[in-house]
């Protein structure tokens, strides 16, 4: 009964001095919150100076109560010590909206459990009083330092070796040989909550894309850490967190909490972090749209969650699959998202639709005051509110989906139809064969040095294809710079006005016609190539098989590259032998073949393509030899394997060209939608801005990219919260945190 008794009156007098430790932490919050005051801008930098120093010095006079006191506690056993810093009580954590929506507004007011020790370390004490908490207390420290070892784990490490490490460190013994930390509540290392963002380590390890290994390992020391809210500005679950850090798909699906964890946990019983919205008005699958999350995460995610968050929309006005579209998801990605009947849709297809409308329709506009003329499809169109830009990088996606459907085919097909791309159609088509035949007869009348009228309709061709091109590069922006084709027809141009250049003016000079063979033969390549180019998107049959040529070439390059190796090393070979075997000093012309290098390689290549005849090579018995090899190489083992290629590589080809055959009508018919009201010059420097910011984010500080800028120069030059000067400084505060 004695020993009862002194078991109370030692826990009555923990949270006693625990009480005494926050009251005195109160009086730092209050001369925080008096000392947020606007600075004055005129004082001199002198003044400033000073004025930080006397301000450090008050800081560090508000926290002089609490050293003392804890200084007062550390005389005590560290039992005790770590007994008051980690003494519970109750907090009522109010997390906010967004204030850009709703500033000020309370989200939700959870009812956590704190500690003395989580709110010292949210309030950044000096490093002094985190250096004195740690000496006296091994718990913070061990806490601490795998906190740090979290934050300094090198991206190569995949294993973790490090983190590991520091975790089998915990129950070591406290001595030199083992350097552990011999603690007996392991427990509490990872429910201690970090700096002014309160991060636990799980909280920390899944935004540093962690294997699977390394969250198992701390799901299994503290599996509670998984239902823990952070800072007030977020409420934010570390679940949440492994979806915007883009962790592994096997990660987020051991951070999604199970029916177990919503039972046994309070937080989880206060809010369903899988069905109900955050303080951003989204749930965990809008966020996974978002932050483009892999499609096993997002399958993982459907399955714990209920139908009905397919149905919640964000403060956007838009569902999971809308936020998908609208952040440049692939139609798998998209389709994940969906549910049959959801917003209307009878089946994923109808989505399809309603995405391609968007992107090839002209923008309908309701005017303010009128009543509405837009049928219920038209206005569902306005509700998917898709981004040009960002449905481009998905025409492959989408195409890949119309070359397998027959309804998605013929909406392309009732969409082409239509007077404006039937029209451009047809100009392409009646330009492209009068190029063909008026290039012919102006090339054919000048070589004779005859005039010709067939120059006239090769100009307005030359017109027509120069002006499709710059309107293709008015509709895709700096994405033209991005696609092979376009450099192919900007050449096909160029030689085009070149050789009308000759025509023109080379009539009366005859200095110009020097070369103008050489011209017409690559001229006339070039611009049948660019009609095969056009017939492709035309005709699916024959797009399929030019498709598939093309695709097939592409595979023979590691094929040709060899063959060209074997091609080089037989013709020296060959020089060489005859080198030595004499023939060369013989003055027979037709002893000759492989005396020069020239020579031989030529005639290398003539075996190579048109068979060997033994025979025509038997001077010496090395030459004999060398026949036989290359014969053996090239007519059975290079041969046989080039056959396979073509076998392996046709039907994939045929498929995927089927693909491009529909991504290129798409593309036709988004060139072919009317011009918006943005001007041209602001559409190719916001593509510029676009782009430069792909190419420059994986040498960002961060993952992502913060806040909102007008360009991405303005992002580079500002000091506001997202540039890169403010995200330096955000990162070496975090590491040295």
């Amino acid at each position: 009964m004695a020993a009862n008794n002194s078991t109370v009156a030692s826990d009555t007098s923990v949270y006693e001095k625990g009480e005494k430790l926050r009251e005195l932490l109160d009086g730092v919050i209050i001369f925080r919150k008096a000392g947020t005051k606007p600075q004055d801008n005129t004082r001199s930098s002198v003044s400033v100076i000073f004025s930080r120093g006397v301000k450090r010095e008050e800081e560090k006079a508000a926290w002089d109560p609490v050293i003392n006191e804890l200084k007062s506690l550390g005389i005590v056993e560290e039992e005790i010590f770590s007994e008051i810093l980690l003494c519970e009580f109750d907090r009522e954590m109010d997390v906010f909206k967004d204030e850009r929506y709703h500033p000020g507004e309370i989200f939700k007011t959870f009812n956590v459990k704190d500690t003395t020790l989580n709110r010292i370390l949210r309030l950044s004490p000096p490093q002094y009083i985190d250096n004195y908490i740690a000496e006296n207390m091994p718990t913070y420290d061990a806490s601490r330092n795998l906190y740090h070892t979290v934050h300094n784990t090198r991206l190569s490490d995949d294993s973790w070796r490090a983190f590991r490490k520091e975790c089998a460190s915990l129950r070591k013994p406290k001595d030199d040989e083992h350097r552990g930390y011999g603690l007996n509540q392991i427990e509490a290392v990872f429910t201690i909550r970090h700096s002014d963002r309160e991060d636990t380590i799980l909280a920390t390890t899944v935004r540093m894309c962690p294997p699977l290994s390394a969250v198992t390992l701390l799901l299994k020391e503290c599996r509670e850490t998984l239902s823990f809210v952070d800072c007030p500005r977020w409420g934010w679950i570390p679940l949440q967190y492994a979806i915007q850090y883009q962790a592994s798909p096997e990660v987020v699906s051991a951070l999604i909490p199970t029916t177990d964890d919503m039972k046994l946990f309070s937080t989880f019983q206060q809010h369903d972090f899988l069905n109900d919205p955050d303080y951003r008005e989204r749930t965990v699958l809008h966020w996974a749209g978002y932050y483009h999350a892999h499609l096993e995460t997002i399958k993982a995610l459907r399955k714990a969650c209920s139908n009905t968050v397919l149905e919640i929309k964000d403060h956007c006005g838009h569902l999971p699959y809308e936020t998908a579209i609208w952040h440049g998801s692939s139609a798998d990605i998209i389709q994940a998202f969906y549910e049959p009947g959801l917003d209307g849709h009878p089946n994923f297809d109808s989505v399809l639709v309603k995405l391609m409308r968007s992107l090839t329709d002209e923008t309908l506009e309701k005017s303010k005051g009128s009543p509405s003329t837009l049928s219920i499809d038209e206005m569902e169109l306005e509700n998917v509110t898709t981004h040009y830009t960002y449905c481009t990088y998905n025409l492959p996606s989408i195409a890949a989906r119309i070359a397998k459907s027959s309804r998605l085919q013929k909406e392309v097909e009732e969409r082409l139809v239509k007077t404006l791309p039937t029209f451009i159609r047809t100009a392409d088509i009646i330009i492209c064969v009068m190029m063909l035949i008026s290039y012919h007869f102006c090339a054919v009348n000048f070589l004779k040095m005859n005039s010709t009228d067939w120059i006239y309709p090769l100009t307005v061709a030359a017109i027509y294809i120069t002006g499709r091109e710059i309107a293709d590069l008015r509709a895709n922006n700096i994405d033209w710079f991005f696609s092979i084709w376009n450099y192919f027809d900007a050449l096909t141009i160029c030689l085009l006005v070149y050789s009308l250049c000759h025509m023109w003016v080379g009539a009366r000079d005859d200095e110009l016609n020097e070369g103008f063979e050489t011209l017409v033969v690559v001229t006339t390549i070039f611009i049948w190539t660019n009609a095969l180019t056009l017939l492709r998107s035309t005709f699916i049959s024959l797009g399929s098989f030019v498709n598939g040529i093309l695709r097939i070439a592409q595979v023979l390059v590691p094929f040709l590259m060899v063959s060209l190796f074997v091609l080089l090393l037989f013709g020296e070979v060959f020089r060489l032998g005859s080198l030595n075997s004499g023939v060369c000093q013989q003055s027979f012309h037709n002893t000759t073949d492989f005396c020069t290098f020239g020579n031989s390689l030529y005639t290398t290549y003539g075996q190579f393509v048109g068979g060997i005849e033994l025979e025509d090579y038997d001077e010496s018995s090395l030459m004999k030899i060398l026949s036989g090899v290359f014969g053996l190489i090239v007519g059975i083992i290079l041969l046989n394997v080039v056959i396979a290629i073509v076998s392996d590589s046709w039907t994939g080809a045929v498929v995927e060209s089927k693909e491009v055959f529909w991504r290129a009508r798409m593309e036709f018919l988004m060139l072919s939608k009317l011009p918006t009201e943005e001007s041209s010059l602001d559409k190719f420097l916001q593509g510029i801005d676009d782009r430069l910011s792909e190419i420059c984010k994986p040498l960002w500080p961060s993952k992502d990219y913060w806040g909102v800028f007008d360009s991405f120069f303005d992002r580079m030059l500002s000091d506001d919260v997202g540039s890169f000067q403010w995200q330096i400084i955000f990162q070496i505060r975090t590491r040295l945190a």
